[in-house]
């Protein structure tokens, strides 16, 4: 295939793309853009229930507003960046007996490049001995 062959075949399947001129938010617009997002992501082998509400996953007591991103991934828009601290420096959180995964998501950052796959836990172990 020379060089003109492969432009008309790359124009040729470009051409089938389609944008629309609408985006699909993941926060409602009347949302303030100081809101503080963090992205929840129930690591588990079945569909969690889309209306988790944050009180449920993390003991706060604030005004919060969710949105399902995908299957088990909601994003919590919170009003204080101190609030998304303690979430955050008190994670990972349970619910329903399964991990979640907490990162913290800036809404210049694409959706896509905030990583669920890695958290940080501490775990204790008792009765090793002491030499090997």
């Amino acid at each position: 295939m020379d060089s003109h062959d492969l432009i008309n075949s790359l124009i040729d399947k470009t051409s089938l793309i389609e944008f629309s001129d609408e985006e699909d938010p993941l926060v409602d617009e009347k949302t303030p853009l100081s809101h503080f997002p963090i992205i929840a992501k129930t690591i588990c082998d079945k569909p969690n229930n889309p209306q988790i509400h944050p009180h449920q996953v993390v003991e706060f007591t604030i005004n919060t507003q969710t949105n399902q991103i995908e299957q088990n991934t909601v994003a919590f828009l919170l009003e204080k960046e101190e609030d998304r601290t303690r979430i955050l420096r008190n994670s990972p959180w349970c619910f329903r007996g399964n991990l979640i995964v907490l990162k913290p998501w800036l809404p210049e950052e694409a959706l896509a490049d905030v990583d669920l796959t890695k958290f940080q836990i501490w775990v204790q172990v008792s009765g090793l001995p002491v030499r090997l």
